[in-house]
């Protein structure tokens, strides 16, 4: 039998070695994990024999995260909901298809469904490293970045059935096609009984028709197909392990979509809200300057004015349905009076993108 010493979720010093759950208080999910392993073991894995410590990391809004360490190497377990095998698929994916680069974890295994933890489950190596700070980063830190994203989004082939599935808009129609059918569900909804929330749609209303005076001609969009791309591009997913090593982790969002899409969503995320405007700026456009995507700086202003209208959009949506969401765009649930201040926040962007020419400042 393996020896497995648990860790706490404080992470602290207190371990339990060659113990049972129910001798030294161990959670039923790291006893489940550590069965796991032992199955792992068993079919030849070697970073799962011997003695490991096991320890929870937490985890996004859905998804638990389990540290595995053997003193030789560090692994990391992650562990779907039941009903997200998909995400599996495609996060397992998308490390096989960029294992070429030293930013991306390499994948140790997928198993569409552990019967130890009843769920997807994905295990992979930890990079090392801690995560991003965005209101600390640097030049020096973003240009490791860029070039990843520069070389995720020169491959226009997955090479997968499941990378080749969208994961977001390939044209900003998409973009706005989802702005009105969400607002047209805001529209019959309860909360229009609400004099606030039926005032702020109404500001919505208005920031969405400035956006009819976008440059939408398809000769922007003609030569551009869809590229692999992140998904989930946002500061959150960032390991910093010193200026000249950026990690990009959680794939599982992985798929096709516009890149220039994919790196405006980065700086206009909520999480990104800490950055210097001036860094902003002179990170875009080294992208767009690189980028082999033809008329990138015409289509990156278009999706600089319609990234802040879709997350008022957003924002005002989870607001609506706040008592029945199961995800959000931050890894942990936002109070409903945060929302409304981010809110707040991307109406005065929106307005002052408006004024700037559809510049982020």
């Amino acid at each position: 039998m393996y020896r497995r010493t648990y860790l706490s979720k404080a992470m602290d010093s207190q371990t339990a070695r060659g113990t049972s759950a129910r001798r030294d208080g161990t959670s039923p999910d790291l006893t489940a994990v550590a069965r796991y392993l032992d199955r792992l073991a068993g079919d030849g894995h070697a970073f799962a024999a011997g003695q490991c410590q096991i320890r929870p990391l937490g985890g996004g809004f859905n998804n638990r995260i389990y540290e595995v360490d053997s003193g030789r190497s560090v692994y990391l377990v992650k562990v779907y909901p039941s009903d997200r095998g998909q995400r599996l698929e495609r996060e397992h994916a998308a490390m096989k298809r960029l294992e070429f680069l030293e930013a991306v974890p390499n994948a140790e295994t997928g198993d569409p469904w552990a019967a130890e933890l009843n769920a997807p489950v994905l295990v992979y190596e930890k990079l090392p490293g801690a995560p991003v700070n965005p209101a600390s980063v640097t030049r020096e830190d973003l240009n490791p970045l860029l070039e990843t994203m520069l070389a995720v989004h020169g491959i226009t082939d997955p090479g997968d059935s499941t990378l080749a599935r969208p994961a977001g808009p390939t044209r900003p129609g998409d973009c706005l096609d989802f702005i009105d059918e969400t607002m047209r569900a805001m529209e019959v909804s309860a909360a229009m009984n609400d004099p606030s929330f039926r005032g702020t749609l109404d500001r919505l209303r208005d920031l969405r028709r400035c956006l009819d005076m976008v440059d939408l001609r398809p000769a922007l969009w003609m030569e551009c197909p869809p590229c692999l791309c992140h998904g989930d591009f946002r500061p959150a997913n960032l390991i910093k392990a010193d200026p000249d090593r950026i990690g990009l982790v959680d794939w599982e969002h992985a798929g096709t979509m516009d890149p220039l899409y994919e790196v405006a969503g980065f700086f206009w995320h909520p999480e990104s809200a800490g950055m210097e405007s001036s860094l902003r700026e002179e990170t875009i456009g080294d992208y767009c300057e690189r980028s082999a995507h033809p008329h990138a700086f015409e289509r990156m202003a278009v999706y600089q004015a319609i990234l802040p209208v879709q997350w008022c959009v957003r924002i005002l949506s989870l607001i609506e349905g706040y008592d029945r969401q199961q995800v959000q765009s931050w890894n942990k649930p936002r109070p409903l009076e945060a929302l409304w201040g981010d809110l707040e926040q991307y109406i005065g962007l929106a307005a002052r993108a408006r004024r700037t020419g559809h510049r982020f400042a």
